[in-house]
């Protein structure tokens, strides 16, 4: 499953992805990619890459485990 981040900040993304990736653990989701961009700021890029998001979505009930960089706007995950 693709979630895509384009035109959110990162608050608004930061709950987006809280919800989306809540969806996907009950549908039985293994794998996301999120598309969060990179030419127009770094700032989503940067979050979604840290230990920051990952302690963050554990913190939501959510394991997740960095899976590849896919391209410069992509990273990849497995829910776990």
């Amino acid at each position: 499953m693709k979630i895509d981040l384009h035109g959110l900040e990162l608050i608004g993304a930061k709950e987006e992805l809280a919800l989306q990736l809540e969806e996907c653990q009950v549908m039985g989701v293994k794998e996301v990619i999120i598309i969060h961009g990179y030419q127009h700021g770094q700032i989503l890029k940067n979050y979604i890459r840290s230990e920051r998001f990952l302690e963050e979505m554990r913190k939501e009930g959510l394991k997740l485990k960095r899976k590849r960089f896919v391209n410069l706007g992509e990273t990849a995950f497995y829910l776990l």
